[in-house]
């Protein structure tokens, strides 16, 4: 069965579905600046103009989900990167190094880091096991 879709409907709840999604967080603006990128420099880039960036990096019920999608393909990261909850410049920095690893060999990448958790153990809370708490 194929459903036909109404695409102002769509783009509304898009919308909506954005607000609630800029609550977690909203990493094009902090991407692109980490990456040394004005809001023209990006634009130019990906084809539009400066204020659908700066539409997007609003969350403007305007914003169309293919110009993130043009934004994550220009900054190198996938699309849930720009509305995933916030990472720290290190973790983001890993998981960026990680997906570059060829897959044959991120099952090692992997073990690596297991290896290193296991030196350090941290309970759910975080609190080291050796403290006994």
């Amino acid at each position: 069965m194929h459903l036909t879709v109404n695409g102002r409907i769509a783009r509304g709840a898009f919308a909506r579905t954005m607000h609630h999604v800029h609550d977690l967080a909203m990493n094009l603006r902090r991407i692109r600046e980490a990456k040394g990128l004005n809001q023209r420099d990006l634009a130019e880039m990906v084809g539009v103009d400066q204020s659908t960036i700066q539409r997007a990096e609003k969350m403007a019920s305007t914003a169309k989900l293919a110009t993130y999608q043009r934004c994550a393909d220009v900054l190198g990261v996938t699309l849930s990167d720009l509305f995933a909850e916030d990472r720290s410049p290190v973790e983001a920095a890993l998981l960026a190094a990680f997906r570059q690893v060829p897959e044959s060999k991120q099952g090692k990448v992997f073990d690596l880091l297991e290896l290193a958790r296991e030196e350090n153990p941290k309970t759910a809370s975080g609190k080291d096991q050796a403290d006994g708490r």
